[in-house]
């Protein structure tokens, strides 16, 4: 037998939205939707709601996760600056949220063999959903920057193959799938949901990580068509990209609302990599500068280093005005990071994407790819003409091509 969400709101003293939310998370075995109403088996337990004290304790003892995602960094666990390894001493009445959180600062951090080891441990510890998702993820990122093929199928296989139990969990491997395929811009598997950008699927503790993968989707598309390998009608060029602020600033304005720390850097940092593609350097500036503080806050390299391939000398100049440290250890990571995600990328999809062009190489050949001229990359990097034919030509020396839009095989 069953009841409405109304009736349960009415049986446990909650409001209905209270209901509502837990039968979104997951938090009600057996509720089932029908349209836009709840129904709920009537011998249901009322969920504990996880601010009080005794829900902490029993979340500790049956080591479920305080948040329905996968991605814990991503979510109002870590709500302020500088307060990453605050995060984790609090975290310690619930050792299993704490050890996944832990691996995620871990990779923030560069630390990928620790990252490695904790992943590993995860997955040997535990089964339930979230930590095999979790735990799935994370190694998925340690395979990239290793350059691990086989680590990378291994990743997937712990993703694809999590114990699910409902909808809801499997929409939450395909959001999980889709983050780590955007990670080396493999866009093949991506569900339509995703694609349209419609997470009324998710528990709402994956929407900001689920809005962060699919603005990188959008980037992804955007690139693309200014590249004039993909074709959108009434859409061509820069026409895409220039527009995509308007579609992250508002997410940005949500996540600084929601103190989702994480999401709001990888936003910004998104935000700043479209906007100087397409030539907005002055907004570009506001959010990379933002995005370098808050990761600097708690030595949040990791974010900084992913970008770095696309941002270029852009991304190195606006470290160094900051923390001239920093933009050293972000170099040093940046060659790890660059040569495993090359190698993996290539293997993947069969690409012959160069790992030994320099930064500004690579920065001068996407603009080339893009069908920028030579003055017109000129005015937009602020160096001479002859210095982007010097440019130009050693990128085509190290590549072996004839032609500068031959390039566009090697970026």
């Amino acid at each position: 037998m069953k009841i409405t969400a109304q009736q349960a709101a009415e049986k446990w003293n909650v409001s209905l939205r209270r209901v509502q939310d837990y039968c979104k998370n997951g938090k009600i075995e057996g509720a089932e939707r029908f349209g836009l109403n709840w129904m709920i088996p009537a011998d249901a337990p009322k969920p504990m709601d996880g601010r009080s004290k005794a829900a902490k304790t029993a979340a500790g003892s049956q080591t479920s996760l305080l948040r329905k995602s996968p991605f814990l960094d991503m979510t109002d666990l870590y709500n302020e600056p500088g307060s990453a390894d605050k995060t984790i001493s609090q975290l310690s009445y619930n050792k299993h949220t704490q050890t996944l959180f832990e691996a995620a600062v871990s990779y923030s951090r560069g630390e990928i063999d620790k990252v490695f080891k904790q992943a590993q441990s995860i997955l040997n510890d535990h089964s339930e959903f979230y930590a095999v998702v979790s735990g799935g993820v994370l190694l998925s990122l340690v395979a990239m920057w290793k350059g691990d093929i086989k680590l990378w199928h291994q990743a997937r296989r712990h993703i694809t193959e999590a114990p699910c139990r409902n909808d809801v969990d499997r929409d939450i491997i395909a959001l999980s799938v889709a983050a780590a395929d955007s990670a080396i811009r493999n866009t093949n598997d991506f569900p339509k949901w995703f694609l349209r950008g419609c997470f009324d699927n998710l528990p709402r503790d994956a929407h900001p990580a689920a809005r962060v993968y699919y603005v990188k989707h959008l980037i992804i598309m955007s690139q693309e068509l200014a590249m004039g390998n993909k074709q959108m009608e009434d859409v061509q060029g820069f026409a895409l990209m220039k527009t995509l602020p308007f579609v992250i600033e508002p997410m940005i304005s949500q996540m600084v609302v929601d103190k989702v720390i994480l999401a709001e850097i990888y936003l910004r940092l998104m935000c700043g990599l479209v906007c100087h593609q397409s030539g907005d350097e002055e907004t570009a500036i506001i959010h990379i500068d933002k995005a370098i503080r808050l990761c600097l806050a708690d030595g949040f390299y990791g974010p900084l280093v992913e970008h770095r391939r696309q941002l270029g000398t852009f991304l190195d100049d606006r470290i160094a005005l900051i923390d001239a440290d920093a933009l050293k250890k972000v170099k040093d990571l940046h060659k790890q990071l660059h040569t495993g995600w090359t190698k993996l990328h290539n293997a993947v999809l069969k690409k012959t994407v160069a790992a030994h062009l320099s930064p500004r190489e690579r920065e001068v050949s996407r603009l080339v790819a893009y069908g920028l001229s030579d003055s017109q990359i000129a005015g937009r990097l602020y160096i001479s003409e002859s210095s982007v034919k010097a440019i130009v030509r050693s990128a085509k020396n190290k590549t072996g091509v004839e032609k500068r839009k031959q390039l566009i095989d090697f970026i």
